[in-house]
């Protein structure tokens, strides 16, 4: 619940007032303003009729009395859910419905102007009126830019951080409709790289452009962020496996192992192999010298050996010199974490392995080899 101070802030924030424009037309010093919003003072009770024109609300709203906001909200709710039922799909052209959904919102948001998740769907409504709305050329600059604003309201003043994001994202497909490209990019700038949200609304901005180049080259970097996403999916599965069901686990490795090799042919992303394909080979070993399954587990680190080298033949071809002296600086590393964590000396089945010795000779050879 907020107080009567936090309440003010925000008010006169959706008015776009600051402290001094509010007691210069109130006729008050910007302290009594301050005293105001820091709750260290109320105003005279002749202030506020006046205090509440200003902000363009209503008493009641004001004072936070007279009204039950959860009450209304859940009736709104009720109410676009039943207009909702006659639309067969997302996008479909049901003027009538997109419109009756945004004037119930209109309502609900004069009432409670600092409900924020209303403004976001009122925006998204006015989208669908815009984009798809018959029989409304003449309405639609000022849907427009009624859009911009509560959109703006969103972004400026809400202290949720997800509906901050979603409500730049709106603000981008927004100004897109009128090719606005300069204040869609600059929309963008502001959204998170991670989850890919920021790649998606450039991805929307290069297609509105017709730059098909730009286009792949987004999507490519969105299905390696993919692909990274899933990967580390499967390993947190598996590890979590392994501390209950080891077997479970070693189903998840295999998928992993399998994955990730696929994914580094389709993209060539040396960190699938660095992060994921060995790691998940170190882990897969290791669980199976838990369960005692050492022919499977030396048969693991042999494929290893082969893969290893494999992809680092495989960089020099590529003319990757870089990504392949790495590979190569660390190939004990990776043999070794095979089985640091199950036996921490030297003296251990898996060392002592004929097979294994051969896996050290034959990465040591490779090596050698490579720096001759």
């Amino acid at each position: 619940m907020l107080s009567f101070g936090q309440r003010l802030k925000l008010l006169r924030k959706e008015a776009d007032l600051s402290q001094n424009d509010l007691a210069e037309q109130l006729f008050v010093s910007v302290q009594s303003v301050s005293k105001w919003e820091c709750d260290n003072a109320m105003p005279d009770i002749g202030q506020i009729v006046p205090l509440a024109a200003i902000l363009g609300v209503t008493t009641d709203c004001l004072l936070g009395v007279g009204t039950d906001e959860k009450a209304d909200r859940e009736k709104l709710e009720g109410e676009i859910k039943e207009i909702n039922k006659g639309i067969e799909r997302v996008y479909s052209r049901n003027d009538n419905a997109y419109y009756e959904s945004y004037r119930l919102y209109k309502e609900h948001i004069k009432k409670y102007p600092l409900d924020y998740e209303i403004k976001l769907q009122c925006a998204d409504s006015i989208i669908r009126l815009i984009y798809y709305g018959h029989g409304l050329e003449e309405d639609k600059d000022t849907l427009y830019y009624e859009a911009i604003n509560l959109l703006k309201s969103v972004i400026n003043n809400d202290r949720d951080t997800t509906r901050i994001i979603n409500a730049r994202q709106t603000l981008v497909i927004l100004y897109l409709y009128k090719n606005d490209f300069f204040n869609a990019e600059n929309v963008a700038k502001d959204l998170p790289e991670i989850g890919s949200v920021k790649s998606f609304m450039e991805l929307e901005i290069y297609s509105k452009k017709n730059d098909i180049d730009k286009c792949f080259e987004i999507t490519e970097q969105i299905c390696i962020e993919a692909v990274h996403h899933y990967l580390k999916a499967l390993a947190l599965k598996a590890k979590r496996l392994s501390m209950v069901r080891k077997k479970d686990a070693i189903s998840v490795w295999h998928t992993l192992l399998e994955s990730a090799k696929q994914s580094y042919v389709d993209y060539e992303d040396t960190k699938i192999n660095t992060k994921w394909l060995y790691s998940g080979y170190n882990n897969l070993v290791n669980d199976y010298i838990e369960l005692c399954e050492y022919d499977k587990a030396i048969e693991t680190i042999e494929e290893l050996t082969d893969i290893l080298i494999l992809n680092h033949n495989d960089l020099i071809e590529k003319g990757d010199a870089v990504s392949a002296e790495m590979i190569k600086g660390n190939f004990m590393f990776y043999l070794n974490s095979c089985y640091n964590r199950c036996f921490p000396t030297d003296d251990n089945i898996i060392t002592n392995d004929p097979r294994y010795k051969e896996c050290c000779q034959k990465l040591a050879a490779a090596i050698a080899e490579l720096n001759s």
